[in-house]
């Protein structure tokens, strides 16, 4: 009994601090009327595991510690994702699918944030006007959601078809055989596809300081500007997904690091035409994103070869008893 209150513990300490870690790491994109915070998919392990609830509403209130908005956003912030997570654990109980289960969970987080921290921005603001009101909704509703839908219900599918993770979480997972080509590897690649627009759209490669205070451009907003290049972006983040659904073995690893690499090339004529941008740290948040891509390329590369020897010992095994 000791051990799994340990282990339940420990577990629990790692799934606070990530949620946290994530929020803090991707700040610019986190807080606000307009934003797209990754670490909420997190709160979907609570439709395979509920006993990480506490977990992650403790690291909802870590995370919101650090924002501007302060104790607003420590009350209703931790607010809206106590009212999505609660719901959950009836509907792990559904007799359904486990992407039906993420498609349905996704949906309360999408609804508590959208209204609550609209609410949250009105008293903060003191802005109650109804079309303020209404587009903050329309603004967080579309952050949660594309993060949840695009990022989060892929993952978790991914999630629940490896078996190291499912038993190490202990994740009541039902099987879907319909989604069996669905593997880990695939839902990460899609994840790191969605990132990459994700990014595009709201992660800042520079600041301006003003009257106003700091002054976020994004790539998207470069766009705007008339300066096309950064939609590359868009067209590699989604090559790569692509590659790593058709392609197999070495030609796949090729193909995703060279995929990856060419991200290099906007952000070159980036910093040559804007040599500001190197001054700026979130620049290089995107040179992270590339190194996650190589990373991955690699990484499902190994797995992959690894997977297919135990195949063929398992197979050679077999071969043997049968002819004795």
């Amino acid at each position: 009994m000791k051990k799994i209150s340990i282990k339940l513990i420990c577990e629990s300490a790692i799934i606070a601090a990530l949620y946290a870690v994530f929020t803090w790491v991707l700040a610019p994109i986190s807080y606000g009327a307009i934003q797209f915070r990754l670490s909420e998919v997190l709160i979907l392990i609570a439709v395979f595991n509920p006993k990480f609830i506490p977990a992650l509403i403790i690291g909802c209130f870590i995370a919101n510690t650090t924002s501007s908005l302060g104790w607003y956003d420590m009350l209703f912030g931790t607010l809206a994702t106590t009212i999505a997570l609660i719901p959950m654990i009836f509907i792990k109980k559904l007799n359904i699918s486990s992407l039906m289960k993420l498609i349905i969970a996704s949906i309360l987080p999408v609804i508590s944030n959208a209204f609550i921290v609209s609410i949250e921005l009105g008293i903060a603001f003191d802005m109650f006007q109804p079309e303020v009101f209404w587009f903050n909704v329309l603004t967080v509703g579309f952050g949660e959601a594309v993060v949840l839908y695009l990022v989060g219900v892929p993952l978790f599918i991914g999630l629940s078809k490896n078996e190291a993770i499912v038993t190490l979480l202990e994740f009541d997972v039902k099987k879907d055989t319909k989604l069996s080509f669905f593997n880990l590897s695939n839902a990460i690649s899609l994840a790191l596809g969605a990132l990459g627009i994700i990014l595009f759209i709201a992660y800042p490669i520079y600041q301006v300081f003003g009257s106003e205070g700091y002054t976020n451009t994004t790539m998207l907003d470069l766009v705007r500007e008339g300066y096309y290049i950064p939609i590359m972006v868009i067209a590699f983040s989604i090559s790569y997904t692509v590659f790593s659904f058709l392609l197999k073995n070495k030609l796949k690893l090729i193909i995703l690091i060279a995929n990856a690499l060419l991200f290099f090339i906007p952000f070159v004529f980036i910093a040559i035409k804007y040599n500001y941008v190197m001054t700026c740290p979130y620049f290089y948040g995107f040179m992270v994103y590339i190194g996650l891509l190589i990373i991955d390329a690699v990484i499902d590369y190994i797995l992959n070869k690894k997977a297919k020897s135990n195949e063929i010992k398992a197979s050679n095994i077999e071969d043997t008893t049968t002819q004795a």
